[in-house]
């Protein structure tokens, strides 16, 4: 298992044991019409942890300090992927035109919704670090 260099930041945006997803707009180039954890692509020169909490603005208008994000590594396809946790104290949410909706998802819900390869598996990690129950 290699830790290769992340280009991509990904957050999971946790209120009242729920967890946020988006759904990818119907024209998104990657996965369209599927639900996914806030994130994306880190630009030159910016911190893994900065990039995590300017997507999540981006694409939330939630405003979280990159400092208050924790981080989890999860094990996917024979890599890990550091995770952001961030606790949330509203259930806000403005979305931008990449996603067409959003959900806040118990753990027993997720498995309803059509979501991008590896989410069931940070899903499981953040049920057994204790994020969600």
């Amino acid at each position: 298992m290699t830790n290769n260099s992340q280009n991509s930041a990904t957050v999971a945006a946790i209120y009242n044991n729920k967890l946020l997803l988006l759904k990818r707009g119907e024209t998104s180039p990657w996965m369209p019409g599927r639900y996914c954890l806030p994130g994306g692509m880190v630009e030159e020169g910016e911190s893994l942890v900065h990039a995590a909490s300017r997507e999540l603005y981006e694409e939330t208008r939630i405003v979280y300090l990159p400092k208050l994000l924790q981080s989890i590594d999860v094990s996917y396809n024979d890599s890990i992927k550091t995770v952001f946790v961030a606790n949330l104290n509203s259930d806000k949410v403005v979305l931008n035109f990449e996603h067409s909706d959003y959900v806040w998802a118990n753990i027993n819900d997720i498995a309803k919704y059509k979501i991008v390869p590896g989410l069931s598996t940070t899903v499981l990690n953040l049920i057994h670090y204790k994020y969600l129950k």
